[in-house]
């Protein structure tokens, strides 16, 4: 077997804090051969990675400068692999190309492998603890942020007013990210989109929330320490829900009821969606391209988290592989008709042998 070796940070780099459980913002070096686990740093960083790297032992580069005319990352890099009679290495998808071109002029052939470590899919209970304390921020977040919409004031124009000032997606967004830095957690993007921005998945949102039109927020912050993320996305109403909407609602809300019956061990993914996208269809929600814009229900019913906020497992038409006990998933069935907007309701699950375990407690409701 070849050696497994990561080159990269571990503060941008999901593998290597796997790997590691240390975290830093600089390159170093990670290798797996033969059960023994190595990181390689430099003096900086050397005492710090000796007290936090987890079932690691701890190199210094100065031990691989010897015969070397000058103390490159390249140079010590071989010296490291030469040493250990590594000729064949195992590499993310993602190793940096100056990297793998220092690799190839010197010899050592590279396997690349994705995904890095199949484990990652099957959460241990430590990983399960820490993604649900990131979800219940999440939570507190939520509530902050529906609590304004709530407290809001309806114009005569249909904007939203809080606090004499007209509440905007920019500044609910500026909420969710202060509740989550208060709670050592982070997110370099959350959704708040209203009216027709809610009918794109992934429209950030932007400028002013109105009465009486879908808003949708999808929320994924990440714990500055431990590394995971949670997600969770809610839609609402500020005012009068059309007759439309609440039946687009309904038609969400059951879709999701549909596929948490069905998560639990064994269970194949594609299997799921397409009992989603049969009852959408049965409800009399199409899907397809009208006027050059997609309609209906037209992405995956749900996705992996973890270390990162998509990872496998995936649950959508493409994946027919089982589920297993341990997969960390989101449920998140969603419609989308430019002429009304989208409604999409998100939770985050744990596979059970029996069924799934909803790690999500915030209630749903739509006017508010």
């Amino acid at each position: 077997m070849p050696a497994k070796l990561i080159i990269s940070n571990s503060q941008n780099d999901s593998n290597m804090f796997y790997a590691t459980g240390f975290l830093a913002s600089d390159d170093f070096i990670y290798s797996e051969n033969a059960k023994k686990k190595i990181i390689y740093i430099d003096d900086f960083e050397f005492d710090r990675a000796k007290l936090e790297a987890k079932d690691c032992e701890v190199r210094n580069y100065s031990e691989y400068t010897s015969g070397i005319n000058r103390n490159t990352f390249g140079n010590i890099l071989i010296n490291i692999l030469k040493d250990s009679k590594i000729k064949i290495v195992q590499v993310p998808g993602n190793l940096k190309i100056k990297y793998a071109k220092i690799l190839i002029e010197n010899g050592i052939e590279i396997d690349v492998k994705e995904p890095f470590f199949y484990e990652r899919e099957i959460k241990k209970d430590n990983e399960i603890k820490k993604i649900t304390a990131v979800q219940r921020v999440n939570e507190k977040a939520m509530k902050k942020a529906l609590n304004i919409i709530k407290k809001s004031k309806i114009r005569k124009d249909g904007k939203l007013l809080y606090q004499k000032n007209i509440l905007t997606s920019e500044y609910l967004k500026n909420i969710i990210n202060i509740e989550f830095l208060k709670n050592d957690c982070y997110s370099e993007s959350n959704i708040v989109s209203c009216g027709k921005d809610s009918a794109q998945p992934h429209n950030l949102g932007s400028g002013p929330l109105l009465a009486n039109q879908l808003i949708i927020i999808d929320i994924f912050p990440k714990s500055k320490t431990q590394r995971y993320f949670a997600d969770m996305t809610r839609t609402v109403v500020k005012g009068k829900a059309t007759d439309e909407m609440k039946k687009m609602y309904e038609a969400v809300l059951k879709a999701q009821k549909i596929a948490l019956r069905k998560i639990k061990k064994g269970a194949k993914p594609n299997l799921i969606h397409q009992k989603v996208e049969k009852y959408f269809v049965k409800a009399g929600f199409q899907t397809g391209e009208k006027n050059g814009k997609m309609n209906g229900f037209f992405h995956g019913t749900g996705h992996g988290v973890g270390l990162n906020i998509h990872e496998l497992p995936n649950i959508g038409n493409g994946n027919k592989k089982p589920l297993k006990v341990g997969n960390v998933v989101t449920v998140e069935p969603g419609i989308y008709y430019p002429e009304i907007g989208g409604v999409r309701i998100e939770d985050l699950v744990v596979v059970t042998k029996t069924g799934c375990q909803n790690l999500t407690k915030f209630p749903k409701v739509l006017e508010i």
